[in-house]
């Protein structure tokens, strides 16, 4: 679509440098929105292999307490599990492909065996330690998962902007300027033509 403008040769030039820095914009999100699918698809092949890892941990720790549950029984299990973990998490940016995302770390995790080991059987020692490897892996999984996210985010965002430059504002750009490229040519061309008659109106007055 022409764009609305006095076709004029300033306006003509401040079009070309629009056009250059579209043109080198448009490859300049082009390149990041290449290198963000890339990256993209690196970490979802990841994701898939960290979340069945996930499950797998997660069915193994619900066998462990299903069957320690059902051993100690409801009494002994509720005065095991009275006490909670503690879990101190630390939380920073990470920059990928130009986009913050979030990434947290566990910064210090509560002793897991801090309980009377007579109360306790095999089991119930093993689901404690299953679940440290759980948290510690579903920390992972959160990381991932929000970079994913915030990826995916980013990504939509810069096809729509290259779309726009791609299909709207380089098109529109190049129409109008040939555009202009005409109506001076044109113009030029009835300058010239007129100065021709006014020429030959001079030399026909000179000879008479």
């Amino acid at each position: 679509m022409k764009l609305r403008v006095n076709p004029n040769r300033m306006v003509l030039l401040t079009l070309k440098k629009r056009l250059t820095v579209a043109t080198r914009g448009h490859k300049l999100l082009k390149d990041k929105l290449d290198g963000m699918i890339k990256e993209f698809v690196s970490l979802i092949k990841d994701f898939k292999e960290k979340t069945k890892n996930l499950d797998e941990e997660f069915l193994k720790l619900e066998k462990l307490i299903i069957l320690s549950y059902s051993q100690l029984g409801k009494e002994r299990f509720d005065l095991l599990t009275k006490k909670r973990l503690e879990i101190s998490l630390t939380y920073e940016k990470k920059n990928i492909m130009g986009v913050n995302v979030p990434q947290f770390k566990i910064k210090s995790i509560s002793e897991i065996f801090n309980y009377p080991y007579t109360l306790s059987n095999f089991e119930f020692d093993l689901a404690n330690q299953v679940f440290k490897n759980f948290i510690e892996k579903l920390i992972e999984y959160i990381n991932i998962y929000k970079t994913l996210e915030e990826l995916a985010k980013d990504i939509e965002r810069t096809r729509r902007r290259v779309n726009a430059l791609e299909y709207i504002l380089i098109p529109s750009l190049n129409e109008t300027i040939k555009f202009i490229k005409m109506r001076l040519d044109e113009l030029e061309r009835e300058t010239h033509g007129r100065l021709t008659r006014i020429k030959e109106i001079i030399r026909g007055e000179a000879e008479r």
